[in-house]
């Protein structure tokens, strides 16, 4: 675990870590949107009266995998408007886990906010965590000091901000 999120300061970090959050996951929806356009319009779709029955059960597979990735930004799309949603607040320094809290811990530095891969900021990786994720559900209201576990993982909290 990298010691240098214990020399940071609380506030402003968290609102670099929520901004860089966003990019993040903007990055993960525009990459989803270009997925769909791939899959319905990459193909150069002929007319109807020219497709043959495989064409036919080509575009359907490819309409089916697009609906299934539309899924999937109408998901991203609402967690983003979570992130939106944390930035009046984001500076607030919380004395248990909860929405917008980052969690250090011997393992790994978690940022409770919404599924994210694990990104960088200043040189601190950290992991964006979902409130409806179960590991948050262990943590949840938990303070520094305190131990929680997660499968086969322990983990104890040793800052929280």
């Amino acid at each position: 675990m990298n010691r240098k999120i214990f020399q940071v300061q609380h506030a402003p970090f968290k609102k670099k870590l929520l901004e860089a959050g966003i990019r993040k996951h903007q990055s993960v929806i525009d990459d989803f949107k270009k997925s769909i356009k791939e899959l319905l319009g990459g193909e150069g779709l002929v007319n109807e009266e020219e497709m043959d029955l495989s064409q036919q059960s080509f575009n359907t597979e490819q309409v089916q995998k697009a609906n299934a990735i539309g899924d999937q930004v109408a998901f991203a799309n609402e967690e983003m408007t979570l992130l939106n949603n944390m930035l009046p607040s984001i500076e607030d320094i919380h004395d248990q886990v909860t929405l917008g809290s980052v969690v250090v811990t011997e393992n790994r530095i978690f940022f409770v906010s919404a599924s994210i891969e694990e990104f960088e900021v200043d040189g601190i990786k950290v992991f964006g965590l979902s409130t409806q994720s179960p590991l948050y559900q262990e943590m949840k209201g938990k303070k520094k000091g305190d131990k929680f576990s997660f499968k086969d993982n322990h983990y104890t909290i040793l800052d929280l901000f």
